[in-house]
């Protein structure tokens, strides 16, 4: 296919790979089934070979390597050698548990040692319906050691719903280390079933004076939007005039959604269309190179 008109910056690719010898995979819960996830990493591995290839064909000037939960969890090797290896197209954004007493360490290490420019946090809530693996005072530790590395702090809380209770501490631990970046993953989950208007509540509204909270809109809510008639660009233009040009960005999540490369670059572009070519451009690509690039 032709390059888009536009260059793009993927900050949200899986890379994993089919030689399971040398990089053991542990796929202990994999929402697919162990079966259909073990023919799919047989099959169709998202190597550094095949995904530069796909940014080649598509625009793509480069991307972030976010590690695989699905497949690694938090064995960061493959995600390391891939990020390490492509030092002018590829970092590394890692998943450790913040809250282990070893994860402050192993973090210094890691970012001082290796092509590593963020660190993902995942989790879901607790009985009570909170989040204290964000900001415990374990993790905190780990938040500070990311803070010294000028990581980013990419967030993904679960379930995919919009959580009051998680953008509250996510938007204490902003201030608490301004100037670091948190970007959440998936926009923070917006939400699907009021229409565009209602896609951002007041959980997330109050984001929007804090300016170091970014957003990655990703292929996961393109699809929820259509599933629930959301149109895509206007929520994209919805949410640029809340937060601004300079805090969303685009990442694919290849390697786990099923959608085409080609296909996602498609929706993504076509998503921009209410954009002017300034605030296109920092979506699509200068806000993602500027965190993750080289």
């Amino acid at each position: 296919m032709q390059n888009p008109p536009v260059r793009l910056f993927d900050t949200h690719a899986h890379f994993f790979t089919n030689d399971i010898a040398r990089f053991p995979i542990e796929i202990a819960g994999a929402r697919e089934g162990r079966e259909s996830i073990l023919r799919r990493i047989d099959a169709e591995p998202a190597t550094a070979a095949r995904i530069l290839g796909l940014w080649n064909e598509n625009g793509v000037t480069g991307g972030a390597a976010v590690q695989y939960n699905t497949v690694y969890k938090t064995d960061n090797s493959y995600t390391l050698a891939v990020a390490d290896a492509h030092r002018d197209r590829i970092s590394a954004v890692l998943i450790l548990s913040a809250a282990e007493p070893e994860t402050p360490a192993m973090l210094d290490t890691l970012a001082r040692t290796h092509n590593v420019r963020g660190l993902r946090l995942f989790g879901y809530p607790d009985d009570r319906g909170d989040y204290p693996w964000l900001d415990s005072p374990a993790a905190l530790d780990t938040w500070e050691v990311a803070a010294a590395h000028k990581l980013t702090m990419v967030v993904m809380y679960a379930p995919g719903q919009p959580s009051a209770a998680a953008l509250g501490r996510i938007v204490a631990l902003a201030r608490r280390f301004a100037p670091m970046t948190i970007a959440l993953d998936h926009c923070g989950w917006p939400a699907i079933d009021a229409g565009v208007e209602g896609t951002l509540g007041a959980e997330h509204l109050m984001l929007a004076e804090v300016p170091n909270i970014v957003f990655k809109f990703t292929q996961i809510n393109l699809n929820r939007f259509r599933e629930t008639g959301i149109d895509a660009a206007r929520f994209l233009r919805h949410i640029v005039d809340i937060y601004g040009a300079g805090r969303v960005m685009w990442g694919s999540d290849y390697g786990n959604t099923k959608e085409t490369y080609a296909e996602m670059v498609t929706q993504a572009v076509a998503a921009t269309s209410l954009l002017d070519a300034s605030e296109r451009d920092r979506v699509l690509h200068a806000n993602g190179q500027r965190l993750f690039g080289g």
